[in-house]
């Protein structure tokens, strides 16, 4: 009987640390999924000033990053920043009313866009014109900005060192890129979308 007593409490011992493991274990596995869902991936609003190329270099850290030791050096690069900087900002104050209008036009588009429910019929329908009034608008203010950045590049060759020139360079690439619209990946929208359709199902 003591046997069979005792044989019966380690049974029902081990049934209950059983539960509370299992139940962990789930836990566990559920939280390991949550963290593999993909986060939403913020996108950028859109800037028709930097989609133009408009941005202006800070004049510090460029003296900074290039280790100019030499003073005259450093006071022409100096100058020809500045030059740069002022002349796009003539460009950009010139253009700011159509530069509004842009981001007007965009922003109302894709609301547009996320609003309705044929969301590929209407990016047929409203595409053409509003890339076309951006590319009238962006294209020939890009092309003076790209003229301005020859012109700047030209400067701080003759007085640049080639290891410093290959500095800028790569510092200018950086700047540029930064600034390129980053599209959101296709599956995270598919997920994304998937989620709403069942949080939808689920409401019902």
């Amino acid at each position: 009987m003591k046997k069979i007593f005792l044989i019966a409490i380690l049974l029902i011992s081990s049934l209950i640390y059983a539960e509370p493991q299992r139940g962990g274990g789930m836990r566990g596995r559920s939280s390991q999924n949550n963290d593999r869902q993909p986060e939403a991936r913020e996108i950028k609003e859109f800037s028709a000033a930097e989609a133009a190329g408009i941005f202006y270099y800070d004049v510090p850290k460029v003296l900074k990053k290039l280790k100019i030791k030499d003073v005259t050096i450093k006071t022409q690069v100096r100058r020809s920043l500045r030059t740069y900087n002022f002349k796009v900002k003539e460009i950009a104050l010139l253009n700011k009313e159509n530069f509004e209008d842009l981001n007007a036009i965009i922003k109302t588009a894709r609301s547009a866009n996320r609003s309705t429910s044929n969301y590929e019929n209407n990016n047929q329908n409203n595409g053409p014109n509003v890339r076309q009034k951006v590319g009238e608008v962006i294209r020939p203010i890009r092309t003076k900005i790209i003229t301005l950045e020859e012109t700047l590049n030209e400067s701080l060759i003759a007085v640049l060192s080639e290891k410093q020139n290959k500095k800028w360079i790569k510092y200018q690439e950086d700047i540029k890129e930064d600034m390129k619209p980053k599209r959101p990946n296709r599956n995270q929208n598919n997920n994304s979308q998937n989620q709403r359709r069942g949080g939808q199902r689920r409401g019902f």
